[in-house]
């Protein structure tokens, strides 16, 4: 009856009572009331325009006077009589007396293999002795109305010991393995830092004008630099890069000597007479002392 759950039909739940050797049927909603309906109920559902209506519905058609549900205490000997069970962890045969004490899920019969079970039942999850061992009884405490409806999902969980990540896997509604998934999410929280520190980088390169290439081995040519790329000691490659070559900005012109200004001639000093007679001679003086000009020498 794996394919009876709450969001099976009323009409198929009608089917699988039929077909069952229960004489009533029982919605165990996650919260609220436990509703019990004998097989005339569920055919006036039926016969009312309910027959596509889901089984989760009933508390709202019960919420709406549609239906009276029978009270389960005013059957004689419930712990004798068999009922049909729908809960969201799917669908089970027992007795009616499980109707009067519904928080106690009903556990598979593989509940205590030695692998970590978790069952959500009712707005609470328990966990199977494995579980316990091995994660302690605070799992217990989450909320099981608050997990995902996913098929996969992690929960953190802190304790004395620290943070741990535990991932529950789906087995079947409301039934999951468990696994602590700590050390793996840590690596991959790892990985995705360095991932971003390596997109930081090239966006770096990138806005400087550079390239970049990933390749399986060094690159040929001096002139090419390289990063040699390893993650927990295994090479993951190489990564290359062209910087684009830097203008190289002229060095400033030197001044160029000047020629020195040329040295002024002094002003000519008054030449005394002892120098005038030097470098007159003595010919010129000869001229002279006869009373004759230079003109008188020339004729």
């Amino acid at each position: 009856m794996d394919n009876l759950t709450p969001d099976s039909t009323i009409l198929y739940f009608l089917r699988t009572l039929f077909g069952s050797s229960a004489e009533y049927a029982v919605y165990i909603p996650d919260s609220g009331d436990v509703i019990v309906l004998n097989k005339g109920l569920l055919v006036f559902l039926v016969e009312h325009g309910c027959a596509d209506a889901m089984v989760k519905t009933l508390p709202q058609l019960v919420s709406r006077n549609i239906i009276r549900p029978v009270d389960p205490e005013t059957i004689e000997y419930p712990e004798q009589v068999r009922a049909l069970y729908v809960e969201n962890t799917g669908s089970f045969i027992g007795t009616l007396e499980t109707a009067l004490y519904p928080d106690e899920p009903q556990y598979p019969e593989w509940w205590n293999a030695p692998v970590p079970f978790a069952i959500s039942s009712r707005g609470v999850l328990r966990i199977n002795d494995t579980a316990a061992n091995m994660f302690g009884l605070g799992l217990e405490r989450l909320n099981a109305g608050e997990l995902p409806e996913r098929d996969e999902f992690i929960v953190r969980l802190d304790g004395l010991n620290g943070t741990r990540f535990i991932a529950f896997r789906k087995l079947k509604p409301g039934i999951f393995t468990i696994d602590d998934c700590t050390e793996d999410l840590t690596d991959a929280q790892d990985i995705t830092w360095w991932a971003a520190v390596g997109q930081a980088w090239i966006k770096e390169i990138e806005a400087k004008g550079g390239k970049w290439q990933r390749l399986n081995s060094p690159p040929e040519g001096k002139s090419i630099a390289f990063r040699k790329c390893e993650w927990q000691g295994q090479l993951q490659g190489y990564l290359a890069i062209d910087m684009p070559k830097k203008k190289r900005t002229p060095a400033p012109k030197k001044h160029e000597a000047q020629s020195p200004t040329p040295a002024q001639t002094p002003a000519p000093e008054e030449r005394k007479s002892d120098d005038v007679i030097t470098d007159i001679g003595p010919q010129a003086m000869a001229l002279l002392a006869a009373g004759q000009t230079r003109e008188d020498l020339l004729l």
